[in-house]
């Protein structure tokens, strides 16, 4: 946490500040996989790893649920506890500044953890290995994953994906590392498209906005170059890939 950001990390951290969404996803689509949870307690305690601005984190404490929310941006945290206050939750929300890689809770502290849009930043494989230990017998986890959600797309977006995040693969194979990882799977469902129209649009829009207040900064102009082409690759091919909610249930040991 005391290092700071590289020049590229910090223009990105000053951009998504701007957005209301700093991941694909809505609240319909939490609620979803909230609700697909059985058998939880009457207040879950949760915890929101990559919480951002509390897009997942509000509509959780909304339903009863008592969430650490856990981000490595400070003014993400603060975004969340001023959104928090406006809506009468603050009671239900502490904030943790912390890596996800490396949480900051004792085993065995929760009875669901939260993921939307996260996860990739330690890998999927990892973020399931380091966060089981922190549930409770029986406790429930909701991850997003970008997943290929097509057999065959197309070799240009297969490309970008394995230049950005070659651990992408299809949804059975991360329902099967979610069972190796100590899971009973409960179910997973793609994110409609809906989802990722309402979170580049608006991004498209601070997208130029930004390109203009910094037009004299190449550093700026080659991280706005990456966002467009992530853009623009959706716009083109977006039905050839997805955030796919994966549901599980903590398995106890063999």
């Amino acid at each position: 946490m005391e290092n700071e950001p590289s020049p590229e990390l910090a223009i990105l951290f000053d951009f998504y500040e701007r957005l209301p969404r700093k991941g694909p996803g809505s609240k319909a689509s939490t609620l979803r996989a909230l609700e697909l949870l059985k058998q939880l307690p009457s207040e879950p305690r949760v915890v929101d790893f990559g919480c951002g601005g509390g897009a997942s984190t509000l509509p959780l404490a909304e339903a009863g649920c008592r969430v650490s929310a856990v981000d490595i941006h400070q003014p993400f945290l603060d975004e969340v506890m001023t959104a928090a206050r406006a809506a009468g939750l603050s009671d239900r929300i502490t904030t943790h500044a912390a890596d996800m890689g490396e949480p900051p809770f004792p085993n065995e502290s929760f009875d669901l953890i939260w993921a939307e849009a996260a996860i990739y930043n330690i890998g999927f494989n990892e973020g399931l290995k380091r966060w089981r230990p922190l549930l409770r017998s029986g406790g429930k986890i909701a991850v997003s994953e970008v997943t290929w959600l097509s057999d065959s797309p197309p070799q240009e977006i297969v490309e970008f994906w394995h230049r950005e995040y070659p651990a992408i693969t299809m949804i059975a194979e991360n329902e099967e590392r979610l069972v190796n990882a100590g899971f009973k799977l409960i179910d997973s469902f793609p994110l409609p498209m809906q989802d990722w129209a309402d979170y580049y649009e608006p991004q498209q829009i601070e997208l130029d906005r930004y390109r203009t207040e910094h037009a004299d900064d190449p550093t700026a102009q080659a991280v706005m170059d990456a966002l467009q082409e992530e853009i623009d690759v959706w716009r083109r091919y977006g039905e050839h890939y997805g955030y796919v909610f994966y549901l599980g249930e903590k398995k106890l040991a063999d």
